[in-house]
């Protein structure tokens, strides 16, 4: 069974890191710890890179069972 698209559970967990991220960097940055911030604000890049790596995966995925004739 091709799955190409992510999975719910994938979804909530990166909708989960970006909320939780925001709501960190607000914080710390009212209560003026910008280390803090700054860490947050690192783990926020981590997150989208991750989300932006499994999303080109999923393209590659397409474009090599189109090649491969495993539509």
């Amino acid at each position: 069974i091709k799955n190409y698209i992510m999975t719910n559970l994938s979804k909530f967990i990166y909708a989960m890191m970006l909320a939780v991220s925001l709501t960190t960097i607000t914080i710390n940055l009212i209560e003026s710890n910008y280390n803090t911030a700054v860490m947050a604000t690192g783990t926020l890049c981590w997150v989208a890179a991750a989300f932006m790596s499994e999303l080109r995966c999923i393209k590659l995925q397409k474009q090599i069972d189109k090649l491969n004739g495993n539509n």
